[in-house]
C-alpha cells in the first residue's frame, strides 16, 4: 500500500469519527420527536443529500446504470439492514440518556472489527499493537462486569456497526454510489411512515414551530458526511487500523455522556476507560514509527 493512500485513508477515518463522536449533540437538538421518526426523516434526507452531490458531481448516468443491475440491489440488502439497525438502536439510546452505554457499544466495536480482520482477511497484529488490544480489551471487559448485567445497546451497536463495516469493505461500487443505494432502499418505508405521521397529526406539523423541519433536514448532511469519508477510509486502510482509530468516537462521546449530559460515571468507570485509552496510545504510537520508518524507506531509495 501507498504511504500517501495510507496517510490519506488514516485522516478520512479520523475525520468520520470526530464527526461521529459528536453526532450526540445534534440528535439531542431534535429530540422533541421520538427516535422512530427522527430516523425516517434520517434516511429519506441522508438519500436526498446523497443524491444532490450525485448530480453535482455528474453521475447520475453511473447510478441510473447501478440501478438497472439485480445483482447490485442484493449486494446492498444486508449492509442496509445492519446499518438501520445500528442507527435506531444509537438514536433511541441518546435520546433516553444511555450515551456512555452506546459508548462503550463502540469501545466494543474495533475489537470485533479487529477479529473480523484477522479472520477474513488474515490480518496481522504487530507487538504494540498487541499490547494495545489487550489493554483495550481488558478495559472494556472491566466496564462490561462493571456494568452487572449484558450490556444489550452496546452489543447491538457493536455488531451491527461492524458487520457493516466488513459488508463495505467487499462493495465494488464507489462510497457516494453505495450510500445511495443504502438509504434508497430504507427510503420507500422511511418515507410513508413520515407522511403517516404527519396526516395522523403526531409529527411537526401542528406540534412543532416550522423552522423544526429545516433542523430535521439537515440530518442527511450530519449522517452522509462521516458515512462517506468512512467508506473511503475503508478502503484505503486495513480493517485493523479502522478498528483502533475509531476508539475516537466513542471517546468524544464518553465526554460528552459525562461532561454535558450529566450521566452517571463512577472511578471503576473511569479506570475501566483509562485500559481502553492506555491501548489506544500503543497503537497510535505504532502507527507514528510505522509511518516514520515508510518515510525513511522512500527517501533512502
Amino acid at each position: 500500500m501507498k504511504l500517501s493512500e495510507y496517510s490519506q485513508g488514516l485522516i478520512l477515518g479520523i475525520l468520520s469519527f470526530v464527526l461521529w463522536g459528536f453526532l450526540p449533540l445534534y440528535w439531542k437538538i431534535v429530540e422533541a420527536i421520538n427516535p422512530f421518526q427522527i430516523f425516517a426523516h434520517r434516511i429519506v434526507w441522508s438519500f436526498l443529500f446523497v443524491l444532490i452531490i450525485i448530480i453535482l458531481k455528474k453521475k447520475g448516468k453511473e447510478f441510473k446504470r447501478e440501478l438497472s443491475k439485480p445483482k447490485t440491489w442484493i449486494s446492498f440488502l444486508a449492509p442496509s439492514f445492519f446499518i438501520s439497525i445500528n442507527w435506531i438502536t444509537y438514536i433511541w439510546a441518546v435520546n433516553n440518556n444511555f450515551v456512555i452505554e452506546t459508548s462503550l457499544g463502540y469501545y466494543i466495536n474495533p475489537l470485533i472489527l479487529i477479529f473480523m480482520g484477522s479472520i477474513f482477511y488474515q490480518e496481522r497484529l504487530n507487538r504494540l499493537q498487541k499490547w494495545g488490544l489487550g489493554f483495550a480489551f481488558t478495559g472494556v471487559l472491566l466496564k462490561t462486569i462493571l456494568y452487572g448485567r449484558l450490556p444489550v445497546i452496546s452489543l447491538i451497536i457493536a455488531i451491527s456497526f461492524s458487520v457493516y463495516g466488513l459488508l463495505k469493505k467487499n462493495t465494488k461500487v464507489d462510497s457516494l454510489t453505495g450510500l445511495a443505494f443504502e438509504t434508497l432502499m430504507i427510503c420507500i418505508p422511511a418515507l410513508a411512515y413520515i407522511v403517516y405521521v404527519e396526516i395522523s397529526s403526531t409529527g411537526i406539523n401542528g406540534n412543532l414551530p416550522s423552522y423544526y423541519w429545516l433542523l430535521i433536514m439537515t440530518s442527511g448532511m450530519a449522517t452522509a458526511t462521516p458515512l462517506l469519508l468512512y467508506a473511503e477510509s475503508l478502503k484505503r486502510l486495513p480493517l485493523k487500523i479502522m478498528g483502533f482509530i475509531q476508539y475516537i468516537s466513542p471517546s468524544i462521546s464518553l465526554f460528552l455522556g459525562i461532561f454535558i449530559f450529566d450521566e452517571p460515571f463512577d472511578k471503576w468507570s473511569l479506570a475501566a476507560f483509562a485500559l481502553v485509552w492506555i491501548g489506544l496510545g500503543f497503537f497510535t504510537y505504532s502507527q507514528v514509527l510505522l509511518l516514520r520508518n515508510e518515510r525513511r524507506k522512500r527517501v533512502a531509495n
